[in-house]
């Protein structure tokens, strides 16, 4: 696997940007997030694709974005060896922007900018991206989910690549049972368990 940075820049051999980058390579925000989607740790996120597809795609146009409101305010929680924060704004315009902050040992490290858009086709998208410091976006392009699912206060969110990158997850899910936490479920493409992310809001 290539240590080079996700726009595609090598660092150095030595540096604290390319142990961080190669201890991330394999892993997913964010979310997000977001999700979330980076951080240190090495893998996130590793149930296999094939045998552990989301739930069946909602019918164009059956969700409104207004049904997810539940996920706008501030969230926070430990994770990746750090604290991490996720803020989303209520809907507004046939959209939802948040980001994501994770901070290790008293420093910022990653950042992810979120959004959640119901096209004109009446279908709803995740797309984000990471950022590190220095504001270097770690892709080229933005990542993007589409709402295969909505189940009360659970929503699934597939990729739309065939491949997604290896620092972007197959598919997951939000969930807020009582609206005073949301857990961020994250499932990778190699195998084993997926990454739970427990975020309380604030």
């Amino acid at each position: 696997m290539s240590c080079e940075d996700a726009a595609g820049s090598a660092v150095s051999q030595t540096s604290p940007a390319r142990v961080f980058r190669c201890r991330t390579a394999a892993v997913a925000v964010a979310l997000a997030a977001a999700v979330h989607l980076g951080g240190a740790i090495g893998a996130i996120g590793q149930e296999a694709d094939p045998g552990s597809r989301p739930a069946p795609a909602a019918p164009s146009g059956a969700v409104d974005l207004e049904e997810l409101a539940w996920i706008a305010g501030h969230w926070g929680g430990d994770a990746f060896g750090g604290q991490i924060e996720e803020a989303w704004f209520s809907p507004a315009g046939r959209s939802m922007s948040g980001s994501f902050r994770l901070v290790r040992d008293g420093l910022a490290v990653m950042y992810e900018l979120l959004l959640l858009e119901q096209d004109d086709d009446g279908e709803i998208y995740y797309r984000f991206k990471h950022v590190g410091r220095g504001w270097v976006p770690w892709e080229e392009t933005r990542l993007e989910y589409r709402l295969t699912a909505l189940e009360g206060r659970r929503a699934t969110f597939r990729s739309t690549a065939e491949a997604p990158p290896s620092n972007a997850p197959w598919w997951f899910t939000y969930e807020s049972p009582t609206g005073a936490e949301l857990f961020v479920t994250i499932h990778g493409r190699g195998g084993g368990d997926p990454t739970v992310l427990s975020m309380a809001r604030r």
